[in-house]
């Protein structure tokens, strides 16, 4: 089985090098997390779902 290359390619030297290595990695998942959100958000919508929606959107505050 194939690792998947990993999408943010810096070369890990030092301490500080790791450290942006992980803020990198962190903004990647996390526009995908809220491309996600939002899409489950239009669905609850879409379905008259208010609570859902609600709960999608504390989830999106607390991202900010």
């Amino acid at each position: 089985m194939a690792l998947d290359k990993d999408p943010i390619e810096i070369e890990k030297k030092t301490a500080e090098d790791n450290m942006n290595y992980a803020a990198n990695k962190m903004a990647v998942l996390s526009k995908s997390r809220i491309t996600q959100l939002m899409q489950l958000k239009e669905e609850a919508a879409a379905k008259g779902d208010i609570d859902k929606v609600q709960e999608i959107e504390s989830e999106l505050f607390l991202m900010d």
